[in-house]
């Protein structure tokens, strides 16, 4: 299972060309609201340092690819067509929209800041992120009177029964109870108010499918306005979609040699190489993020992914048919052994006896805290 992450936005702020730059896919991008009638889902990926070079052999890796000793790690990217204002009561197809939202891990808002205007840029966060708290928190209180009613009369505990509502978005249960732990609410279900499940939508995407702004359009603004905009509203990353896809194309092309700034360029006329040049110097601009850095952002800061690598073989890191490292599952900090074999199989998790570390040989118990990059062989009964 990889990570998923959603791009909303208002219409024509760039979300199409934002999706065409980080995946492999292109989608279809117009200068005119609604170019986009339908989710388009790509692939992108964010990297690591793979382990495969502690024993001297290449990995096979099943999903992804390795490259030099970086392992890249597969990101699903779904674009979501542009919410406009009442998008969570069905304006524009907004219900259809969000939907596609449900079961994402983070969520970057894409915002065009070229007018340059924080008022502007404010309002818009404003928009868009109480559309999703509306339609998130209408979907957690449809049919409350019947659920708390029901979950009371069985004697439930509040966390179990907010479980079984909030499965419908895949919220993990630590996360839920995390969110209890940290936020205020009655412990009654049946007192609960509109308000309190607006209030859960709203912890829901802080804790549970967090959201980054992407401030799209950046190229079109001075360096000036760029650091009044991020000293406004610390928690917008500038980017500029259309000069990422016209190096991503370029990579394609054989004109330069990277996508990473400080890109060669090899070939191409006197205009592109004019352009590509004016475009890498953008790139240094203070402030400035590239989208697979804000995307690397998004796995490690945001959702606190680490990687772990199961294998049959805790001697040669191998699955049962030689195949070197051939899984990378991304797993949450916090996450222990047993968590890992119920990932790798619910079978393999309920028949769980212990597991081994294939750096040490050291035998780990089920509550054994994963570390990033760790190599875990699970032995169980099943």
């Amino acid at each position: 299972m990889s990570v998923k992450i959603g791009l909303v936005g208002e219409p024509n702020v760039g979300k199409s060309t934002f999706f065409s730059a980080a995946t492999q896919n292109e989608a279809e991008i117009g200068d005119f609201p609604f170019t986009t009638v339908k989710p388009n889902l790509g692939m992108t990926f964010f990297t690591v340092r793979c382990p495969d070079s502690e024993i001297g052999s290449h990995c096979n890796p099943r999903e992804g690819y390795c490259e030099n000793g970086i392992r890249h790690i597969p990101v699903q990217v779904i674009d979501v067509p542009g919410l406009i204002e009442g998008a969570s009561e069905g304006r524009g197809m907004g219900n259809e929209f969000l939907d596609a939202v449900r079961d994402v891990d983070a969520i970057v808002l894409i915002i065009d800041i070229s007018s340059g205007s924080i008022e502007n840029i404010k309002n818009s966060i404003n928009l868009v992120m109480n559309e999703i708290k509306k339609w998130f928190a209408d979907r957690i209180y449809s049919d409350w009177d019947h659920f708390s009613r029901r979950s009371e009369a069985a004697g439930e505990r509040r966390e179990i029964a907010l479980r079984k509502k909030l499965s419908l978005f895949g919220i993990p249960e630590k996360k839920i109870s995390e969110i209890l732990e940290t936020e205020f609410f009655p412990a009654r279900l049946s007192i609960w108010t509109m308000e309190d499940a607006y209030n859960l939508a709203s912890a829901i995407l802080k804790y549970a499918k967090p959201v980054v702004y992407a401030g799209n359009k950046g190229d079109r603004v001075d360096a000036e306005t760029i650091r009044k905009i991020i000293e406004a509203i610390p928690d917008m990353y500038v980017v500029s979609a259309e000069y990422e896809l016209a190096v991503k194309r370029a990579r394609n092309a054989g004109i330069i040699d990277s996508v990473l700034t400080g890109f060669k360029i090899t070939g191409g006329n006197q205009r592109q190489r004019e352009a590509l040049e004016m475009i890498d110097r953008w790139f240094r601009t203070p402030g400035v993020v590239r989208i697979h850095d804000l995307v690397e952002k998004v796995v490690k800061n945001l959702l606190h992914y680490i990687v772990v690598y199961p294998v049959y073989d805790e001697n040669k890191w191998t699955d049962k048919a030689g195949n070197i490292l051939p899984d990378a599952y991304v797993m949450i900090e916090g996450s222990t052994a047993l968590d890992l074999a119920f990932r790798v199989h619910t079978d393999i998790g309920e028949g769980f006896i212990r597991a081994i570390n294939g750096r040490t040989k050291m035998i780990l118990g089920r509550d054994y805290v994963l570390k990033d990059s760790d190599v875990i062989k699970i032995i169980s009964k099943k």
